[in-house]
């Protein structure tokens, strides 16, 4: 067996006898098994069990390595062992932290959490025993990806990371460390969060002055770049630490670095650090994500589901009007957002954003970046105003916010569009366009399942919508029901279609 050594070899390692078995020709036979020394080898045996094949990583809590659980079924004997490290074992800490860490892991059971078998222990080594994953971390994916990946992408792991945090905040437990080398993406597409090392649990930190406690501080194990300002200044344990952890990430998946020069929060809050936006997000998705960066608690959603609801590339089209459910009976919502899933243009909406861009290029009075900043910003701000007066039901007021008034969402987005060359707040421009179609859009198919709306509303809504985006198959569809069952009532839908069909009305 790779890693023994003959009996007569005179560096022999130590050995143990293993039971006696017969061999072959019925002959007593004894299995020498190498009692593992510090530094563990291939072929080494720890507890009769496991026989290690290689060393897989390293991590500031120790090691870990790959191996054969000889009791384990035949189909799948190999396991992770997670070592404690020697540096780390000198803390009087140490035991409970890998103690604690295998006792939280082992009651999780979530598809985002790794499994956690077994805690072991020899004369030489305290370890984990854990399911082993073929894959990369997510650091490693971040080293292939120096200028981000694209938000599909993103989205899967974030959602996969996210859906693990929740469950272990629900488990009333904090993460405290989490990072891109303490998630692991498998081959088959699976998001693992991993680690709980320093996890703190809420109801030990809530309990009374003079209990005794594990001390994840005391570790010293938590990492700068994406510890909270929170966590540096000793505070009581939150979610939000965890979602801070989580945007920064995230937006080293966005971006391919980290949104403050890989500086900890509180050089980033001394140095006054704004994080520069991503290319590509939406208005929704970019405030979810800064607030999340934060440095205040305040300033942040107060859960990591928060986040990823408004974060969610659907967010705007899973939000309903809280009329809806004021004037209709849960069957209907469900009808209703049944219709809306059948609604569904993402790649139509793509072709959009590419057809608007190529339908504005650059006028000749450009503008510099600062100034085009400011008329993206006044979009986003009209933009919020009016879709808060459509969910008010206040729709001549939030046509006007969003559509027709000089200074309206539509209008602010048109002037960037029409005098800016940077590539980044074109492409929020046009973003915000189609923000605007979106949410007259929802508004327009909440009510027409709405048996008490007036459709004369829904006529606004709909032809509101096509202004922007005269190639909404979801509208146009809506527009054509309008108009064959209510000919006589609803007078503006016929010149509606008339000017769309016509070719008048352009994005």
């Amino acid at each position: 067996m790779p890693g023994q050594k003959d009996q007569d070899s005179p560096d022999m390692a130590p050995t143990e006898l293993a039971p006696t078995e017969l061999n072959p020709d019925g002959v007593a036979s004894v299995e020498r098994v190498v009692v593992e020394s510090v530094e563990l080898r291939p072929g080494d045996i720890l507890r009769e069990r496991y026989v290690i094949e290689r060393l897989l990583g390293e991590g500031g809590m120790g090691q870990v390595f790959l191996a054969v659980d000889r009791e384990a079924e035949a189909s799948n004997p190999h396991v992770a062992l997670k070592m404690l490290g020697e540096a780390f074992k000198a803390h009087p800490q140490s035991l409970k932290a890998l103690r604690r860490e295998a006792s939280q892991s082992q009651r999780m059971n979530h598809p985002n959490i790794v499994n956690v078998f077994y805690f072991e222990r020899t004369v030489e080594h305290v370890f984990m025993v854990m399911e082993f994953m073929q894959g990369s971390s997510l650091d490693e994916v971040l080293d292939k990806n120096p200028e981000g990946m694209n938000f599909k992408s993103v989205w899967q792991i974030v959602e996969g990371c996210a859906e693990g945090l929740k469950y272990i905040h629900n488990q009333r437990v904090i993460h405290s460390d989490f990072k891109p080398s303490n998630v692991f993406l498998t081959h088959d597409g699976e998001v693992k969060v991993l680690d709980l090392g320093i996890a703190r649990s809420l109801d030990e930190v809530n309990a009374e002055e003079g209990t005794t406690r594990f001390d994840p501080d005391a570790l010293g194990a938590l990492t700068p770049s994406y510890a909270s300002c929170e966590m540096f200044e000793g505070l009581t344990p939150t979610e939000q630490d965890d979602l801070y952890a989580l945007a920064c990430v995230t937006y080293e998946l966005l971006t391919g670095y980290h949104p403050y020069q890989r500086k900890n929060a509180m050089e980033a809050r001394a140095e006054q650090l704004e994080p520069v936006r991503p290319k590509g997000l939406r208005n929704r998705q970019w405030r979810a994500l800064k607030s999340a960066l934060a440095f205040s608690r305040g300033n942040r959603p107060a859960t990591v589901g928060e986040f990823l609801t408004e974060f969610n590339p659907e967010a705007g089209k899973q939000n309903k009007a809280p009329w809806v459910a004021a004037a209709a009976t849960a069957a209907v919502i469900a009808v209703a957002v049944t219709a809306f899933a059948v609604f569904r243009l993402d790649d139509p909406d793509q072709k959009f954003q590419q057809a608007t861009l190529a339908r504005f290029p650059p006028g000749p009075d450009l503008v510099d970046t600062q100034r085009a900043q400011s008329w993206l910003d006044q979009g986003e701000f009209f933009l919020q105003l009016g879709k808060d007066s459509l969910m008010s039901t206040e729709y001549d007021r939030g046509i006007s916010q969003l559509l027709l008034a000089p200074s309206s969402a539509y209008q602010s987005y048109r002037l960037v569009l029409s005098k800016s060359d940077d590539a980044s707040l074109r492409d929020n421009a046009v973003s915000g366009l189609l923000a605007i179609a979106v949410a007259f859009r929802e508004v327009a198919i909440a009510l027409s399942e709405n048996e008490a709306a007036a459709p004369e509303d829904v006529a606004k809504n709909v032809c509101s919508s096509l202004e922007v985006y005269a190639q909404d198959s979801a509208m146009l569809e809506l527009l054509a029901q309008l108009d064959d069952q209510m000919p006589n009532r609803v007078i503006s839908v016929r010149e509606c279609r008339r000017l769309v069909e016509s070719g008048k009305v352009s994005v």
